[in-house]
């Protein structure tokens, strides 16, 4: 009978070591994901060069 309690109690740490590290997982996952979100992006627009006035020609070599 103590060699059933032995694989009972083996498997239950078995699996609270398997819980433990899922929730690990999943808490590094969801404060990777809002430090990430809370980022301010830069502003698509400012990436493009503004044109240049239609005013002056382009200039020739």
């Amino acid at each position: 009978m103590e060699n059933r309690d032995d694989k009972l109690i083996a498997l239950v740490g078995l699996l609270t070591a398997c819980l433990i590290t899922v929730v690990f997982l999943v808490t590094v996952a969801w404060l990777n994901d809002i430090r990430r979100s809370a980022q301010i992006t830069p502003d698509v627009q400012s990436c493009y060069l503004k044109p240049a006035p239609s005013s002056t020609p382009p200039a020739r070599p």
